[in-house]
């Protein structure tokens, strides 16, 4: 894909901030640092009026900043629904082909990415790209993009079927519930709280918790490091796209990102009987209860520090990525409390080398 391609497949990068106005100054510097392909631009809701006064440098004229709306949930997860109410307010405002969802403290490094990505997403026909939740964390759903970073393209994908509205609400009323209760909404004798939640989503939701509470939960108790309850629940941010267009519920093609871990259900021990019991594990442990991603490279073993780079998780316990073998992007784990652990310039000074440019 050259320029002038590029230029008729324009991507627009969506970013919420809250309190992220110098990451999203480093990422904004960093994305046209590396990048040659001039057509992108990038649409950012503030959701805390980070840009009231002033905006970041490394803002061209193409980019754009809107105010989020005042959160509508004000429950004790609001954060997640005012982040999702942002997102598709500023899908609507899309009009490019490729869109691309990134959080301000997920950093790509390699040069070109994204006229390298668009022409892989364009000749391969994925409808999504983008990184999978971390594996470590256990409770999150897998084989999906997440909204940290997620790029979709529009031209396959409806954007009236982009929904990044979490249930996180209904999830924790119904996980509070006792069994019988539960029972009986399956039977059809709904409470008032959950009146509006469609059933098909409640019957879900409970299917799940019951799941939980009558096999993950003992086996949690009997076997604690090889069976965690809540196990691949999560009902977060974006989740809805997944249950939409998840591997299996759809024809659309989808690629993620792999993330550096070590996988003990394909890692080789020395051990003959750890080796057995690693692969009785795979064999007769189910997806949702097992602690390890099923699919056989999902993840890498490899590190950033095998490549002469920082090692941004042995030494800041970040989050590595992994494009075509090498080392592609990074998330900071703890997001702005673990930026200004580490400061601005520090920070920097990592990506820049992880980019291969010096100061």
């Amino acid at each position: 894909m050259n320029s002038q391609t590029l230029k008729n497949d324009q991507l627009t990068i969506c970013s919420v901030s809250y309190s992220s106005a110098s990451l999203l100054k480093l990422n904004l510097t960093l994305t046209r640092e590396i990048n040659s392909a001039p057509a992108f631009h990038w649409l950012i809701v503030d959701n805390n009026n980070d840009f009231q006064h002033h905006e970041p440098d490394g803002v061209q004229k193409t980019d754009r900043f809107i105010q989020g709306d005042p959160c509508v949930n004000q429950g004790e997860l609001r954060g997640s629904y005012h982040h999702a109410q942002a997102l598709n307010k500023a899908v609507k405002l899309v009009t490019t082909r490729y869109l691309m969802v990134i959080d301000p403290d997920f950093f790509i490094f390699q040069r070109n990415w994204i006229e390298e990505l668009l022409e892989y997403m364009s000749k391969n026909g994925l409808s999504f790209f983008g990184a999978p939740y971390y594996p470590d964390l256990t409770w999150k759903r897998r084989y999906f993009p997440t909204v940290s970073c997620m790029i979709i393209d529009l031209a396959k994908v409806s954007k009236s079927k982009l929904d990044f509205t979490p249930e996180l609400d209904e999830y924790h009323v119904l996980f509070n519930y006792p069994t019988g209760k539960l029972m009986a909404i399956l039977m059809g004798k709904i409470p008032n709280e959950v009146a509006h939640v469609d059933h098909s989503v409640l019957s879900e939701i409970i299917w799940v918790i019951l799941r939980n509470r009558w096999i993950a939960e003992p086996l949690s108790n009997r076997f604690p490091k090889r069976f965690y309850p809540n196990v691949n629940v999560s009902r977060d941010t974006g989740f809805k796209i997944q249950n939409v267009y998840g591997t299996g519920r759809s024809n659309d093609k989808i690629e993620m990102l792999k993330p550096s871990y070590v996988n003990d259900l394909f890692t080789k021990k020395d051990v003959f009987f750890m080796n057995l019991f690693a692969w009785m594990y795979y064999m007769l442990v189910p997806e949702n209860f097992s602690i390890y991603p099923k699919q056989c490279g999902y993840s890498t073993p490899a590190r950033f520090k095998d490549f002469g780079l920082y090692d941004v998780r042995g030494q800041l316990g970040w989050e590595e990525y992994f494009w075509n073998n090498k080392p592609f992007a990074m998330h900071l784990k703890g997001g702005t409390r673990k930026f200004e652990d580490i400061g601005y310039d520090k920070l920097q000074e990592i990506l820049f080398q992880l980019a291969g440019k010096t100061l």
